[in-house]
């Protein structure tokens, strides 16, 4: 099958006509405009841009442009070339919302100003006009302004002051309609559509600069027809909430492809617009004139038929999005092909039945033929919207696959059943040939509470008969997740029916691979009667409207006849890709996503082989809690303002861990693992004590020091290799690593609501985790004259960590990291008394301060201290990448 791709042909021939800018130019960009922080960095940001396409960049041999800035305009782009006498007015801001025609009016107004001073001083009448900000552009034709140079405005102001200081041209410019015009996006996030519509912005204005005078409008087409609707919807109706998903894509489509007799504006009704069958929704009446004049909707029929194709996913996309499922681009369900012909043979669509039973508008099956195709979604009109698709197969029907038929027996209740008798005799008659079955879909990934911490609710969506029957049959938690239900569905299929041959296909989240408690009574149960065969591992983000943090798996998996024992701990690996636009073959390829990566592994992990039961297990079985009031934490110096905090601290407590999860993600980018002094709010943490604390610093440093990506974030840690001949040092390692990193919160107290941790004092609250001897404190602190440090160290003695640290022999790279530490620990004494008199709260007056309150100091002294800042930043980064390596060389994750 001939593979599609994200440009249409119209549009790959404008990017080899017209490349005046390739993709690292936009990447380079939008990281600009990401970090600008003033106005000046998104101006340079800008025109750094437009003078790679005009000035640098060549189309032909009578490109001869400039650019410059008379009049201290933001930039003025010109050509002498008599065909393209592009005269180009630029202009940029920041934080404005060019979505408000305040904000493009205001732009326009200055713009106008510089037109009269550029027209009275210097000759030059600007054809075109673009304003810009760090996330949106406009363009405008300058010939429909040019009458305003007319008027008695306030030309005496600054241009820039004209919007404030000229309020009748700004009057005038709110409600003229040439500011109703199409807004370029340019979403950091989503670089292959900002290159798309950098290039159609810059193609406006060189259409725009032609001198016939005709105005150009952008030609229609699958790669822009998304952003269109999106559009669409969010200047048109004024109540979008009001209109159904089908209303909204019928009512563009309609208008789109001028079969519009029964959609008009009623001409008695100030924005209302006529629908069929007398119905009127409300909406911006100037708006919906002027979208479709940016649009040159000169349609063949065979293109009406390509953009009638993709309405039907519009549709699916906006009814589904929050439903928790999502459309499979062409090229991934291309992809998926290729793997169950892998995994089945490459004429398993000949010979088997294969049942798409989540189908939606049947996006994976579409564009192939089947000898024995079954479809079903849950909804009647995506059964309609996808009628012309597969028009072989045998059914295309209305099925809930996770409620339909879940309490019938096809041996007694055979005329019950749901099913269409097609695919009910069918599955018995497999049966007993032993025909293979395949279940291929796209399941939905929501749960019914959207795992809390990664998004909002969604109630009630994954409470189905399949989820009671997971309940009953003992799948654990999983049965909260809509995937793990498809798969259980047809784990009963295949029981009821007594199958013996049974293939599945699934895109899935990758989470179940990784094991963990969550999953591990339905991993026991599926991996016990289906064998994972081969898979590809992809982002999220390839996906429409879905996050680009987490994977996205597509799997092929066989029916074990007989079931097998309770698998243990597996690696399964999958081929890690993603999809790239080939410049030089002009279409969309699947490529690895890291040239020295190209297999993810995946380990299942389960208690007691985790990492948080390893660090637990030195644990008192019979613990003695403390007493004595103490501060419940939710940050390095800050107290938890709730009632009934989870954490509670044990008696010779030298701190607290908190640990949540196993996982890569959940301990960086979650913020799920820290250290403090005290105990902390949070729940799954872990009193850090004598017995266990080698064990809590190297918890700490292996969930802190992995650099979480996309495709490692769902990984779960393995308890380390004791017996590696690594494992010493880094443990070694580790304790340094602790003490210095990000969410390393120890701290020291005085004088903080009595609280103490030392039985011969009042107000103190000791840091156990303080390094530097007391002995050595003692002598620089009296050597630079800190005579509030030297009196509070008057009766204390050494800390844990300290004593620790003067027995160990360290790495290279924890020494590098301790050495700069204690420079910075001395370079700071000489400000340390001013720092405590400018923030008392910093409790900077402890002798025993950790490196949370030492950061403090430096930012409040940061001119003398930031160069070893720096360097203790370069030091630390090296043995964050050691822990890193050595995580890994202890098997404590599988790359």
């Amino acid at each position: 099958m001939k593979q599609k791709t994200l440009l249409t042909k119209d549009f790959q021939k404008i990017i080899k006509k017209q490349r005046r800018f390739n993709s690292k130019d936009v990447n380079v960009l939008l990281s600009k405009l990401k970090t600008s922080v003033v106005e000046k960095d998104v101006e340079d940001a800008w025109r750094e841009f437009f003078t790679t396409c005009f000035v640098k960049n060549k189309t032909d041999a009578n490109d001869d442009f400039t650019i410059s800035s008379p009049e201290n305009v933001d930039g003025l782009i010109m050509s002498d070339n008599i065909v393209f006498a592009l005269k180009l007015l630029l202009e940029f801001k920041k934080d404005t919302n060019l979505n408000k025609v305040y904000d493009r009016a205001r732009i326009t107004a200055q713009c106008i100003h510089y037109m009269r001073l550029l027209s009275d001083n210097d000759r030059i009448r600007p054809n075109v006009i673009c304003g810009a900000d760090q996330s949106k552009a406009f363009v405008l034709y300058a010939p429909n302004f040019y009458d305003y140079l007319k008027h008695n405005y306030n030309w005496k102001c600054r241009p820039s002051d004209a919007y404030r200081q000229d309020p009748q041209l700004m009057k005038d410019l709110i409600t003229d309609r040439n500011l109703s015009v199409w807004v370029y996006e340019f979403d950091y996030r989503k670089p292959k559509q900002a290159y798309i519509n950098l290039q159609e912005l810059i193609d406006e204005i060189d259409k725009l600069a032609q001198t016939n005078g005709n105005q150009y409008q952008v030609k229609v087409t699958d790669a822009n027809i998304t952003g269109m609707f999106s559009e669409f919807k969010r200047i048109v109706f004024n109540n979008p909430d009001e209109v159904t998903a089908r209303e909204s894509v019928t009512i563009f489509m309609k208008l789109l492809i001028g079969d519009n007799t029964d959609y008009y504006l009623h001409p008695n009704k100030f924005n209302v617009l006529h629908l069929p069958n007398g119905k009127e929704i409300s909406v911006d009446a100037i708006a919906l004139k002027a979208f479709f004049k940016h649009f040159n909707r000169q349609l063949k029929p065979k293109e009406q038929d390509r953009l009638l194709s993709i309405a039907d996913r519009l549709i699916e996309d906006e009814t589904r999005r929050r439903k928790g499922d999502f459309w499979t681009p062409t090229i991934w369900a291309n992809e998926a092909d290729k793997l169950l012909q892998d995994a089945f043979g490459k004429d398993y669509k000949e010979n088997s039945i294969v049942w798409d039973c989540a189908a939606g508008t049947k996006n994976l099956t579409r564009d192939f033929v089947y000898s024995d195709l079954y479809s079903s979604t849950i909804y009647q009109s995506e059964v309609d919207l996808g009628e012309k698709y597969n028009p072989e197969a045998k059914e295309s029907f209305q099925y809930d696959f996770l409620n339909d038929d879940i309490d019938l027996n096809p041996e007694s209740n055979g005329e019950k059943w749901k099913l269409p008798k097609t695919l009910f005799i069918a599955l018995k008659e497999a049966a007993k040939t032993n025909k293979r079955v395949i279940f291929y879909t796209n399941p939905p990934y929501g749960t019914a509470n959207n795992l809390k911490k990664y998004g909002t609710s969604k109630s009630n969506i994954a409470q189905s008969k399949i989820n009671a029957y997971m309940k009953k049959n003992d799948y654990g938690s999983a049965a909260q997740q809509l995937y793990a239900q498809f798969f259980v569905r047809v784990i009963k299929i295949v029981n009821d029916f007594h199958l013996k041959n049974v293939g599945i296909g699934f895109f899935t989240n990758a989470r179940f691979f990784a094991g963990g408690n969550y999953w591990q009574k339905f991993n026991n149960k599926f991996f016990s009667k289906f064998k994972f065969i081969k898979g590809t591992m992809l982002n999220a983000g390839e996906f429409s409207d879905t996050s680009n943090t987490w994977p996205i798996v597509f799997a092929t998996y066989k029916y074990q006849v007989g079931g097998g024992d309770v698998p243990a701990i597996d690696k399964v690996s999958f081929a890690l890709k993603k999809s790239a636009w080939d410049e030089e073959k002009g279409e969309l390829l699947i490529e690895s996503v890291n040239k020295k990566i190209k297999n993810k592994t995946m380990l299942q992990v389960y208690k007691p082989n985790d990492l948080s039961s390893w660090v637990r297990e030195t644990l008192p079985p019979k613990p003695s809690y403390c007493l004595d009031t103490y501060p419940q934490l939710s940050g390095a110096l800050v107290e938890s303002k709730g009632k009934r905090p989870s954490g509670k601290l044990l008696k010779n407590s030298l701190g607290y861990m908190v640990f949540n999860s196993d996982n890569i993600g959940e301990g960086t980018t979650n913020g799920g693992v820290w250290i403090a002094s005290s105990s902390a709010y949070k729940g799954h943490g872990i009193n850090v004590l004598p017995e266990n604390f080698k064990r809590v610093v190297v918890g700490f440093a292996a969930r802190r020091a992995v650099k979480p990506t996309w495709y490692n974030a769902q990984d779960n840690y393995v308890r380390p290799d004791i017996n590696n001949s690594k494992y010493d040092e880094f443990v070694n390692d580790s304790l340094i690593y602790s003490l210095f990193d990000n969410a390393s919160y120890q701290a020291a107290y005085r004088n903080w609501k009595n609280y103490s941790n030392l039985a011969n004092f009042k107000n103190k609250w000791a840091n156990q985790w303080f390094w530097l001897d007391i002995d050595t404190v003692r002598e620089l602190t009296n050597e630079y004259n800190q005579m509030q440090l030297y009196n509070d160290t008057r009766g204390d003695t050494n800390r844990y960590v300290a004593k620790m640290v003067n027995q160990t022999t360290f790495s290279p790279e924890a020494k590098a990291v301790l050495d700069i530490v204690n420079k910075i620990w001395l370079q700071t004494l000489s400000c340390r008394q001013s720092a405590i008199l400018a923030n008392e709260t910093l409790s900077l007056e402890a002798w025993d301060a950790g490196w949370f309150q030492l950061k403090q100091l430096v930012k409040l002294f940061p001119d003398k201290n930031q160069i070893l800042m720096l360097e203790f930043k370069e030091k630390f980064e090296i043995l964050k990448k050691k822990i890193e390596d050595e995580v890994y060389d202890l098997n404590m994750l599988s790359r």
